[in-house]
């Protein structure tokens, strides 16, 4: 009987029993002493892990930069869209670009122009020159420079429509007038190289030209000023040391230049720097 007593008297051998434990627990919730629970989780706020991966697959799909061929995009308008309005539409979206390097901006326009033409083999191989890639081939979803910015371009700004509004008569002869001054700068060509044409040169400027393939400082060539985008792309040939089967394109202020015509001619103010756009 006394062993029982002094058990009792003794009590539990730990001093983490029931009686204490619930004691401590309610001094301790009475001093508002911080409990540890589990935490909840609200279902549309993403976890630290998620995020964490969703900025993980991000860079890699920047670092990556997936390249689709590129391709027209096909599509109908629910408004009537004139030829005047889409071409009003196109400089004024092209005029208005804060965000994204100029120099890709005013490429994608030549590219966009291209593409209307039908010549997207010279539109791929700009594209390519510029390393410019497009996740799926269509301008529409968007194209990314070699940096990994992001460009996007609505459907009216990429391509017509298949219900576009017939051209006027004079929009028609226009466009007969162009394709008769291409025909004549072809043969002008043919001339030069036969050695028939008549050089001209004139006073000698200096042009700074930024190789689209390179790095490092701009090419200074010097030309005369009456003579050919064509003279001067074949100087910037011999100094860049390009390839026989390297072709150049003059891009300046987002238009290709006609290589029959003068710089001046087409615009271009002294001082500026072109573009030497260069694809195999």
């Amino acid at each position: 009987m006394g062993c029982c007593h002094s058990i009792e008297a003794d009590g539990p051998s730990t001093p983490y029993s029931a009686s204490n434990t619930h004691d401590d627990t309610s001094s301790q919730s009475r001093r508002g002493s911080p409990r540890h629970e589990p935490e909840v989780l609200n279902p549309r706020t993403p976890s630290h892990a998620t995020r964490h991966q969703g900025r993980a697959r991000r860079a890699i799909g920047l670092q990556e930069q997936f390249n689709a061929p590129l391709r027209p995009h096909v599509w109908t308008s629910k408004r009537q869209w004139t030829r005047a309005e889409l071409d009003r539409e196109k400089d004024e979206f092209f005029d208005t670009r804060v965000t994204g390097r100029e120099e890709i901006w005013a490429t994608l326009k030549i590219v966009i122009d291209l593409l209307a033409e039908d010549d997207i083999a010279t539109a791929q191989g700009i594209l390519d020159a510029s390393a410019i890639t497009l996740p799926t081939g269509d301008l529409v979803n968007g194209a990314y420079d070699e940096a990994g910015n992001f460009y996007q371009m609505p459907e009216y700004i990429v391509g017509d429509p298949n219900n576009l509004i017939p051209t006027s008569r004079d929009e028609t002869v226009k466009s007969r007038d162009m394709e008769d001054a291409s025909d004549e700068e072809e043969l002008e060509r043919r001339r030069e190289e036969k050695g028939k044409g008549v050089v001209k040169s004139g006073e000698l400027i200096k042009v700074k030209a930024r190789l689209s393939d390179r790095g490092g400082r701009d090419l200074v060539i010097s030309v005369g000023k009456e003579q050919t985008v064509r003279v001067l792309i074949r100087k910037i040939q011999e100094e860049a040391n390009i390839p026989g089967k390297g072709r150049v394109k003059i891009a300046y202020l987002g238009r290709l230049f006609k290589e029959g015509e003068t710089l001046l001619a087409q615009g271009w103010r002294e001082g500026h720097v072109v573009n030497a756009l260069v694809f195999q």
